[in-house]
């Protein structure tokens, strides 16, 4: 079973960043849990999707099974200023000059909160111009080799409106999370069954937090894909993720 959640997909109001936060997502996830009658259920997140997954199994262990996890993103500052502020430009400089296009030299300093002030803009051509360079940045980087059909998805209005409205949202808040937070609750959720799909070259969750997940949480699996980037449709990434759900099915 897949969900949309808040703010994108078929979910209503499209782009919306109101009641929308990690414990809203967290208490949406177990009211579908109830509304159909799961008693617990396999839990499969990649890249904000594996922090998600963290943050409800977190909360509520004894309704998950097992966790499959892919692409580890822990929401720490470092993580977002690697991709979003200094790190990832060293290896992609070419699509960083795209993603630095909209906000002026002197706003430079704190891009993510640069971007969140276009991306909730009263309008909407400096909302949708910023949301297609955040959008398009993120899918120039996220396969080990270019995909052109990505960066093509990535740069449509709609998708990239949702997409980067809400990533923003989430991450010039810190998520809601307190720190650490995944990390530091890891012990609830150690006995569970779980595995860590990783590509050893994402470079939008780079392999520093799935190493750290990994030292917290040495009972799960740890798979590193060598011949892999971000994209859960890498094919060494994917072989992995079916490997691991055929495991617990």
């Amino acid at each position: 079973m897949l969900f949309d959640q808040r703010g994108c997909g078929k979910s209503t109001p499209f782009a919306a960043l109101e009641e929308n936060s990690t414990r809203d997502l967290v208490r949406h996830i177990e009211a579908l849990r109830r509304h159909l009658g799961i008693e617990r259920w396999l839990v499969f997140g990649g890249s904000w999707g594996s922090t998600l997954a963290l943050a409800y199994a977190e909360s509520h262990p004894e309704r998950v099974s097992d966790l499959v996890l892919r692409g580890i993103f822990l929401l720490r500052k470092e993580e977002i200023d690697w991709f979003y502020q200094k790190g990832a430009d060293a290896l992609y400089p070419d699509a960083w000059e795209a993603y630095l296009a909209p906000i002026p030299i002197d706003e430079r300093g704190d891009l993510v909160r640069a971007y969140y002030k276009r991306l909730t803009s009263s309008d909407p051509g400096i909302r949708s111009n910023a949301a297609r360079a955040w959008s398009v940045w993120e899918g120039s980087t996220s396969n080990l080799f270019p995909n052109p059909a990505l960066v093509a998805k990535t740069s449509e209005d709609e998708f990239s409106l949702a997409f980067a409205r809400i990533e923003c949202h989430y991450f010039v808040h810190g998520a809601w999370l307190q720190g650490r937070e995944l990390l530091a609750n890891v012990s609830a959720i150690r006995h569970l069954p779980a595995v860590i799909v990783q590509g050893r070259y994402d470079v939008v969750c780079p392999m520093m937090s799935a190493w750290a997940l990994h030292r917290a949480w040495p009972e799960a699996d740890f798979r590193v894909v060598q011949d892999a980037g971000h994209s859960a449709f890498e094919p060494g990434i994917l072989h992995e993720l079916v490997l691991a759900t055929d495991r617990f099915r």
